[in-house]
């Protein structure tokens, strides 16, 4: 048994009588309309665990495009043959992609130098990301930046900085140098 068919409205292709009754006599794609596209200027939400000396590592969030601005201005380690070079363009082309693609849940990891970390950290003291650590969510104004150094050996020395919850507690810690 063959269905009636009848041509659409506004584009001609045929379609079953009663599709045409149901949508006004146009075929499901004119009636929907084109889909609808990702807008690549909304920010896109991307989270980042971050090395830190004191546990847990805290994650880090901020959106892809304060992201991809810092790490286009990031300069890799060591000369332009170095990997570092390969892995930082790799985590701009991730950072692209996604703002093109808008995936859910979006979780970048650090590169092996750090150099995404340190982007990470940047936004947070510019106030434009948030640190979770212990189930709690930290903007720059709830911490208390502070230094450290470890060694009393001039040529066997680190040092770094931390952050700090208002009541003292540890939450991050670095190491940023080495003599």
């Amino acid at each position: 048994m063959t269905s009636s068919k009848t041509g659409c409205s506004k584009c001609g292709t045929d379609i079953l009588a009663a599709t045409a009754a149901r949508t006004g006599g146009l075929c499901m794609p004119c009636k929907k309309g084109p889909p609808e596209l990702p807008d690549p200027n909304r920010p896109l939400e991307v989270t980042c665990g971050i090395r830190s000396m004191v546990e847990p590592r805290p994650l880090v969030t901020t959106t892809a495009q304060h992201l991809l601005e810092i790490l286009t201005k990031t300069e890799a380690v060591g000369d332009p043959g170095h990997p570092n070079h390969q892995e930082l363009e790799a985590q701009r082309a991730l950072l692209r992609h996604a703002i093109a693609n808008r995936p859910r849940n979006f979780y970048l990891h650090d590169d092996h130098w750090h150099r995404t970390g340190y982007a990470l950290l940047r936004l947070f003291e510019e106030g434009r990301a948030t640190m979770l650590l212990h189930d709690h969510r930290y903007l720059c104004s709830d911490i208390v930046k502070g230094e450290w150094q470890e060694g009393s050996d001039s040529l066997a020395m680190q040092g770094g900085f931390t952050y700090s919850a208002k009541d003292g507690t540890l939450l991050f810690k670095t190491v940023t140098w080495h003599s």
